[in-house]
């Protein structure tokens, strides 16, 4: 009832999916929509050197790293029983995965590969050199509306891995700035994985990526949306 006598409710989704999910609601189908994201700071998540940045983790250098975060890795919407599966398909070599957000299980996971656990982190210049020591950040989740690990980690020149849900497909273009796998099995997600690792055309997948992200997500470029907005709905010249 609240909501219905409000002529001038404007609503904004961070991503096309939820600007959908809100066009097709009985609530607020009938209210003026419009998409903006949340921005980034590019310049505190942006690339830093790789092997200074694998020093201080203690990563080895000669290793493809896997970086991947969860604040709870029994979580299923995490989609960590599809990671699970999917490393053990994997045909690159020399691969080692970084999981941040957790420490050790108790039970430790039953991958083939070498886990590193780096816990919780609070600040984000520990989360650029985590971004920038990977050579991948996989982002597993069944469900995302619009992912900070996955701006922050394009931003970073990361290229990311993660499935056609939510708002993914707004950062994540096919084979340009990472791959977006498009069902959600372990054996495609492998394949994503390999396909990034794998890549001859890596450099240029990872300069895509931050690019991606300075044209569409920086501070500078959404808040010049957000004035232009709110300037076009107070009748502003």
């Amino acid at each position: 009832k609240t909501f219905s006598s409000i002529d001038n409710l404007n609503i904004i989704g961070l991503s096309r999916w939820l600007n959908r999910c809100s066009l097709e609601s009985s609530l607020l189908k009938d209210k003026k929509h419009f998409q903006l994201p949340n921005p980034i700071n590019t310049k505190l998540f942006k690339r830093l050197d790789k092997i200074k940045a694998r020093e201080l983790w203690n990563i080895p250098q000669n290793k493809k790293i896997i970086l991947c975060g969860s604040l709870n890795i029994n979580d299923k919407f995490k989609g960590f029983a599809e990671l699970i599966a999917s490393i053990d398909k994997i045909s690159t070599e020399d691969v080692e995965i970084v999981v941040f957000g957790s420490s050790n299980p108790i039970k430790a996971l039953d991958l083939k590969i070498k886990a590193h656990y780096v816990g919780k982190l609070s600040d984000e210049i520990s989360m650029a050199t985590l971004y920038s020591l990977a050579d991948l950040t996989l982002v597993p989740s069944l469900s995302e509306n619009l992912s900070n690990v996955i701006m922050e980690s394009l931003s970073c020149e990361t290229p990311v891995v993660g499935f056609d849900v939510g708002g993914n497909s707004d950062l994540i273009e096919h084979k340009k700035t990472g791959y977006l796998v498009k069902s959600i099995n372990s054996t495609d997600l492998a394949r994503g994985i390999d396909w990034v690792l794998q890549s001859p055309d890596y450099i240029n997948i990872s300069k895509n990526a931050r690019q991606k992200i300075l044209d569409e997500f920086d501070f500078s470029i959404v808040a010049k949306k957000y004035v232009s907005l709110y300037r076009d709905l107070l009748k502003i010249n």
